[in-house]
């Protein structure tokens, strides 16, 4: 692969296989499917295992339709009533296996695609590493503290509670990690949490080049690459860890406020924050043209 130096604003990206990359992932959130007898019976044994699973595959679903430029009222409709699902489903558990995990991917589909009531109801009903169910989130072997002290940092982060957001957040950096859930990393975080939109907009920049540079060390993204274009897939993509979902996230609550954000034509399309606000300038956003499908 050759053309590393030329910026990938420059170049052509075609995304392979989208289509159906989307298909896949719709049918593994199994959006419009009502709570079953069945469903009940396995947060009865495994919590809200599957559940957590089902709000993964949405937040992939959404990433390949903004990718597919897919009108943002036309995601909601599907991911508002998945949402509804999904606190029903956490209502319906008396577990707390998986809750962390569930919590902290649901409220990211409604960050991304819920709008601001149905966005707050989740902020105000999901945990955070105080803990919930009558239990407390278990940090080393788990990483329940790792998942339940980011979604505290969001959760309170959306309420408007800045010094809450900033406790949970203390407890992020040393609690441990599963190796397929990965959020942002630190210096991003940062920024977001002070409102330092400049450093943050600079952040976001180094975190995009860095995930192309990762994309193009690895086995599943980058196919080829020349002076002029760029082939991706996001086929047998695990979006827990090899996705920017949590920087999405920090990014598209910011712009919620107003802050014009940085996009990336493959890892943050603009599609996911054009019918938020239309005034952004061309430096900050991939261009539509620039995006190829097949």
């Amino acid at each position: 692969m050759t053309g590393f130096h030329i910026p990938i604003s420059a170049k052509r990206i075609k995304v392979l296989g989208l289509s159906e990359s989307a298909r896949k992932a719709e049918s593994l959130a199994q959006f419009g499917k009502p709570i079953q007898k069945s469903d009940l019976l396995f947060l009865a044994g495994n919590g809200l295992q599957d559940a957590a699973h089902r709000a993964s595959s949405c937040m992939g679903w959404i990433w390949r339709q903004w990718l597919l430029g897919t009108p943002k009222g036309l995601l909601s409709r599907q991911v508002e009533p998945f949402v509804d699902r999904g606190l029903e489903f956490r209502e319906q558990s008396r577990s707390y296996d998986y809750l962390a995990l569930h919590d902290l991917y649901l409220l990211h589909c409604a960050i991304f695609a819920s709008n601001d009531a149905q966005l707050r109801t989740v902020a105000e009903r999901v945990a955070d590493a105080s803990g919930d169910k009558a239990a407390k989130p278990l940090d080393v072997g788990h990483g329940e503290l790792y998942a339940a002290a980011w979604c505290g940092m969001m959760k309170y982060w959306i309420l408007g509670d800045d010094q809450r957001a900033l406790s949970q957040a203390d407890l992020i950096w040393e609690a441990y990690k599963q190796r397929g859930v990965f959020a942002a990393p630190k210096p991003l975080v940062l920024p977001w949490l002070k409102k330092d939109w400049s450093s943050f907009l600079k952040c976001q920049r180094k975190d995009f080049d860095k995930l192309w540079n990762r994309a193009r060390k690895d086995y599943w993204t980058v196919k080829s690459e020349n002076s002029t274009e760029v082939v991706v897939t996001t086929e047998r993509y695990q979006i827990e860890h090899q996705w920017c979902w949590a920087h999405c996230g920090m990014a598209l609550l910011a712009h919620r406020q107003g802050v014009e954000v940085l996009t990336d034509p493959f890892w943050f399309p603009s599609a996911a924050v054009d019918d938020i606000a239309s005034s952004m300038s061309t430096e900050q956003h991939d261009h539509p043209s620039q995006l190829h499908m097949f």
